[in-house]
């Protein structure tokens, strides 16, 4: 009798120690299964048109509301904003350098890709007006 109890306790246990092992194998499959591609960003530059702290704050906040920009920091010595976008994003939605070149513009900066226009150049604060290019 003892015999017997012994064995159906120990195959009890058993039973238990391979049903708790289970769902954390299946775990371990799905996490490798949704493993999701890791994201490439593209550097790029862009000449644009300012002059101080107020408009590198301006400069930049324009790049980043494009989705896709992950980061920019314009230079206020070189006039050179560097941008880095994910590729897939900015592909998805048919997005070009150009689309941070207008956005920036439509805050009042030139760039080497288009013009501000003279209304919000004319709204910078003064400290902000550069001197336009032809």
């Amino acid at each position: 009798m003892k015999k017997q109890i012994l064995k159906v306790g120990t195959v009890a246990a058993m039973l238990c120690s391979v049903l708790t092992v289970q769902p954390v194998i299946g775990q371990e499959t799905n996490a490798t299964i949704t493993q999701e591609k890791q994201e490439e960003l593209v550097n790029t530059t862009l000449t644009v048109y300012g002059n101080c702290g107020m408009c590198k704050k301006r400069i930049e906040k324009a790049a980043l509301s494009v989705d896709g920009v992950k980061e920019a920091n314009w230079d206020v010595e070189t006039n050179v904003l560097s941008v880095k976008f994910s590729d897939i994003i900015f592909g998805k939605n048919n997005y070009s350098i150009n689309t941070v070149s207008e956005k920036i513009a439509a805050a009042g900066h030139d760039t080497q890709f288009n013009k501000a226009s003279e209304d919000v150049y004319n709204a910078l604060p003064g400290c902000c007006q550069y001197e336009r290019k032809e």
